[in-house]
């Protein structure tokens, strides 16, 4: 495996792990920023920046949806909360071919 392919195997890891973490808030409410960050320690990730790349690209998708009534809140301030089509793709109901390993 080379560097590109790892890089993108720790993208695609990382997004699946979010998706797991909410999956587990599903019924409960919604999961703040730094509670996601936390979820994902084990992957030692390098910075804040690739956790917020990655819920970007979730909520462009449509798997997770920022919950807070006020728009452009800071980071550490926002709501997450995985939508039903993310809840079905978490369940592996249906399947997304770029987060698949």
């Amino acid at each position: 495996m080379n560097a590109e392919e790892a890089k993108a195997a720790m993208i695609k890891q990382a997004r699946r792990e979010i998706l797991r973490a909410l999956k587990t808030m599903y019924h409960i409410g919604p999961f703040g920023f730094e509670s996601i960050c936390m979820a994902l320690l084990h992957l030692q990730l390098p910075d804040e920046e690739c956790v917020k790349c990655d819920l970007t690209y979730l909520i462009d998708k449509g798997y997770v949806e920022w919950t807070n009534e006020k728009r452009f809140q800071q980071w550490s301030r926002r709501l997450y909360k995985l939508t039903a089509t993310g809840n079905e793709i978490a369940n592996r109901i249906n399947v997304d071919p770029a987060l698949e390993p």
